[in-house]
């Protein structure tokens, strides 16, 4: 109950002092820091940036653009919310996932000058999808690796109450343990309702996606599974496309409610291990799991 008063107190308060300073697109923005071949640009619509559309997701993948630069067939992954770096310690937190883990999962990133040189110097390709921006710095999901994604395409749905967007960004990866390419669903899922309507309406955009994947998947992120109507509603419908749920070594995710808001589930591989640890770099402890082809 502290944690999700607090949240509402904190996001509350950050409105009212910062009213005039937001800048809520109509069609949320997607930055990267990379190009698909054959893109006319950056953000370009028919290089697969799809706003809230699921049977044209994705737009833009085909085999031929793999290059020689792939996920080993054993490689590791990082979820973690980094609470818009507000938190002290959270470059060098950041730095160690970095610099243990292929693929960096994050929610609530804010797209500072300190961020991007930091994801600059260990030359990773990123993406984020921009569900607000706060004196000109964008806040959302981001996923990072030093793979460059084959495609990405973002879903977006909007908080009934604080009207802010919610975002889910799927990107595609050349992956070695597998001859079809690897989806990685990064969620953070819309929080303040009452019911879970919303909730699942965000869900079944990234689900539908998923069902139309031919390949392995990854699915990670802060799903804001507060009750128990979330948790399920979580399982049933990740279930509905064979996603298993990770299970952890060592367990001290984030809680609310008595449920834990973070969570890793996956397809066609085998996780080889998964654990959270605690930081003070943030309100979510992150989350590090290792996957590796099924045969």
């Amino acid at each position: 109950m502290n944690y999700s008063f607090s949240r509402i107190a904190a996001i509350s308060t950050l409105v009212f002092s910062l009213s005039g300073c937001f800048d809520i697109a109509d069609i949320p923005k997607l930055h990267t820091s990379w190009k698909v071949a054959g893109a006319a640009s950056e953000n370009s619509e028919q290089a697969g940036f799809i706003t809230d559309s699921v049977t044209t997701c994705p737009a833009f993948i085909d085999n031929s653009t793999i290059t020689s630069d792939e996920l080993p067939a054993e490689f590791s992954i990082a979820d973690w919310n980094i609470y818009k770096q507000e938190d002290d310690n959270w470059r060098r937190e950041l730095t160690a996932l970095i610099e243990e883990n292929d693929l960096i999962v994050l929610q609530e990133a804010k797209l500072s000058f300190l961020l991007t040189q930091l994801m600059q110097q260990h030359q990773l390709s990123w993406t984020q999808v921009e569900a607000f921006s706060v004196y000109n710095q964008s806040m959302g999901v981001l996923t990072a690796s030093s793979v460059a994604p084959i495609s990405v395409c973002k879903q977006t749905i909007t908080e009934p109450w604080l009207r802010f967007p919610k975002s889910s960004l799927i990107s595609y990866y050349p992956w070695a343990g597998s001859d079809a390419s690897l989806l990685v669903a990064n969620m953070h899922m819309i929080n303040f309702t009452l019911g879970v309507d919303e909730f699942t309406q965000q869900l079944e955009g990234v689900i539908a996606v998923i069902r139309e994947h031919d390949g392995p998947v990854i699915m990670a992120g802060d799903f804001n599974t507060w009750t128990n109507k979330r948790l399920d509603q979580l399982h049933l419908m990740t279930t509905s496309v064979e996603l298993q749920k990770s299970v952890y070594q060592q367990d001290v995710r984030r809680t609310a409610f008595g449920n834990p808001l973070d969570d890793i589930y996956y397809r066609g591989m085998q996780q080889l291990n998964a654990s959270s640890y605690e930081t003070d770099a943030s309100d979510h402890n992150p989350i590090v799991a290792r996957f590796g082809p099924l045969f």
